[in-house]
């Protein structure tokens, strides 16, 4: 199975996580949309903070900056506590035509799932 069967599947829950771990392996990019303070406390060590407003204003930007070698075209998974948040912002992406699906429950799904969660700084795009 694909990376696009994973992200096509586009169930209302979203991606399981062997589904999501399948797909980083395949090259998607993981992004969290929880705030500066949630994100500190504890996130995914491959998921790239972003905030939600920019996200929504200039996708591309805020997921990639002006990064040369940034994979545009990369599949986005988005993630936030619950899962909730990251169901809203995967489906904004999608209607601005990104390839784009969230965590099904979120960090703490991630979290049970015994993958690593840590702390620190917020690492903002260049």
């Amino acid at each position: 199975m694909g990376l696009l069967d994973f992200l096509g599947k586009r169930s209302a829950d979203g991606l399981s996580i062997d589904e999501t771990l399948m797909a980083l392996s395949k090259g998607a990019v993981l992004i969290d949309v929880r705030t500066q303070v949630e994100y500190e406390a504890g996130h995914a060590p491959p998921a790239r903070p972003v905030d939600i407003k920019e996200l929504t204003a200039d996708p591309e930007t805020a997921i990639h900056g002006d990064n040369p070698h940034a994979e545009r075209d990369a599949a986005i998974i988005v993630m936030c506590d619950t899962g909730l948040r990251s169901s809203f912002a995967a489906a904004t992406l999608r209607e601005k035509g990104l390839l784009a699906e969230s965590v099904a429950g979120g960090l703490r799904a991630w979290a049970k799932d015994g993958n690593p969660v840590l702390p620190g700084p917020y690492r903002g795009r260049r």
